[in-house]
């Protein structure tokens, strides 16, 4: 029987580690089965042809809820030409369908509903059983502890790998699908750390390990167990953690103080500062120590801090998620301000009327307004978001920011007012242009000769060209080392600043 896996990730630098974890399965099982990975930016024809040219007998398709409609086009197109073939759909996005499902989709043939390593082999090995049914899936704690890595047997094209090592979530937020897993089980801190070892014998080194645990530290001695081993030149990837900052402890700050710079970087959910907001979404943190937690580590100076709002929850208008955004945005290096999607089977989708909520019909089921903000006002956040990515979350104009949020009365409504200024929409501005358009802005909103020098400390940093010719009055070109160009600035008059331009390095 001939078995193939498809994947369809994001992009080129991602992989889908679930195959991988069915594969293993199929194996363990004695049948044999083929990935078939790909990117949404690969052509949807080229994709068909590859699966349809190994004419399996079964097709597993992984679905996530940013390849939904191209799975289901590919899946359909698939049975046209294959008839005799049986389609098999599992992952989040289909995870909490019913049999209806099959009178909308007649050429899907099984749903796989949650884990799918304990069923996929008796599903393949008899198909005609399952048919036009919905296969609940599980996974026991000694199952899933038992499982390596997978990349050294099923080889990743993309430089981001992913490694679980728990399940489960210990929050039980209204709008996330974890919220429906009973409890947390995890891989010992002595078989995580094995495995990890085993990334390091890998023939191409991956440019990030991302741990896809929803709450990495839930057991905080686990974690410093783990953190205080990568201390070790034995680990030399770089690592990347979601945590819950609240639950940091005192020795926790001296592991990560100590952590060469770059190795690891931290992603941290806040969603919003709001109480009432955070009681409506059953989400039991403190979001002040939280924040007090990641600006301490943010001083540090070695670790990368990524942290999340999310826009359209229950009573967080456009006031009180300014309000969020502001308290939020020093803590980190890149501040994700994201919307509200109503994912099927969540709490806060099953009970959307409570709070007004209008969303997108199909996926990502992004809200587009609710009772407490308009679609003129969820539209500019939108606008805002975009803006916030490119100027502050690209850290391409970091030392503008740093000095800027300082000064700023209100962030959010600094990027906002950015925004409405803006001769179009961002994503049209070439980066140079951008620079100029900065520089005109922030010289009309700031009195301020230290904000110009910032800005043009940025531009020498990240423009192989030469930087807007507005600039040249802020910065005195001193001369050159080997590859190196030097620097003085007006607000930094006792150092030199070292850059390379075609490198983006800086030292001062």
């Amino acid at each position: 029987m001939n078995i193939t896996l498809f994947a369809l990730n994001s992009s080129f630098t991602h992989t889908n580690l679930a195959v991988r974890y069915l594969a293993n399965s199929l194996e363990a099982d004695g049948f044999s089965a083929d990935i078939a990975e790909f990117c949404l930016k690969d052509k949807k024809d080229n994709i068909l042809f590859e699966l349809y040219k190994r004419k399996s007998s079964v097709y597993a398709f992984s679905v996530y809820i940013w390849n939904y409609r191209e799975m289901l086009d590919t899946a359909k197109s698939l049975k046209l030409l294959l008839p005799d073939t049986k389609i098999i759909l599992g992952g989040p996005e289909v995870s909490f369908e019913n049999e209806s499902f099959f009178k909308e989709h007649p050429y899907i043939d099984i749903l796989i509903l949650g884990e799918g390593e304990a069923v996929i082999t008796d599903i393949c090995r008899n198909p005609d059983k399952y048919l036009k049914k919905c296969v609940t899936g599980s996974c026991t704690k000694e199952s899933f502890s038992a499982l390596p890595i997978l990349y050294d047997k099923y080889p990743a094209k993309g430089d981001i790998l992913y490694y679980e090592s728990s399940r489960g979530c210990p929050h039980r937020c209204s709008y996330c699908l974890s919220s429906l897993t009973n409890g947390v089980y995890a891989k010992s801190s002595e078989k995580t750390l094995s495995d990890l070892l085993e990334f390091e014998k890998l023939p191409k080194k991956p440019r990030i390990i991302k741990f896809i645990d929803r709450t990495f530290n839930f057991d905080i001695k686990r974690a410093k167990e783990i953190w205080s081993a990568l201390l070790s030149c034995e680990y030399t990837l770089n690592y990347h953690f979601e945590i819950c900052a609240d639950r940091l402890d005192g020795e926790c700050f001296e592991i990560l103080k100590k952590m060469p710079a770059g190795k690891i970087q931290l992603e941290a959910g806040i969603q919003s500062c709001n109480e009432k907001t955070l009681e409506a979404i059953n989400r039991k943190t403190d979001n002040q120590k939280a924040i007090e937690n990641l600006r301490r580590i943010k001083s540090f100076g070695n670790i990368h801090i990524h942290a999340d709002l999310i826009a359209g929850l229950p009573y967080e208008d456009k006031d009180s998620l300014k309000s969020s955004f502001d308290k939020t945005i020093d803590c980190c290096d890149k501040l994700q301000l994201g919307f509200l999607k109503m994912l099927k089977g969540s709490y806060i989708r099953e009970n959307a009327k409570e709070h007004g909520y209008i969303y997108q019909n199909e996926p990502p089921y992004t809200v587009i307004a609710n009772k407490y903000m308009d679609y003129n006002d969820m539209y500019s956040v939108f606008k805002t978001a975009d803006t916030l990515d490119r100027i502050y979350s690209s850290g391409r104009f970091s030392y503008t920011m740093e000095y800027i949020l300082k000064n700023a009365e209100s962030p959010f409504e600094l990027f906002s007012d950015l925004t409405k200024r803006l001769p179009c929409d961002i994503e049209k501005i070439s980066q140079y242009d951008l620079r100029s358009i900065l520089f005109r802005e922030l010289s009309s909103r700031f009195n301020d000769k230290e904000v110009l020098e910032r800005l043009a400390l940025d531009a020498l940093i990240w423009e192989n060209k030469n930087p807007p010719k507005e600039f040249s009055p802020y910065y005195e070109f001193k001369g050159k080392e080997k590859d190196l160009e030097l620097y003085s600035f007006g607000f930094d008059t006792e150092r030199i600043y070292y850059i390379n331009r075609t490198k983006h390095i800086i030292k001062s």
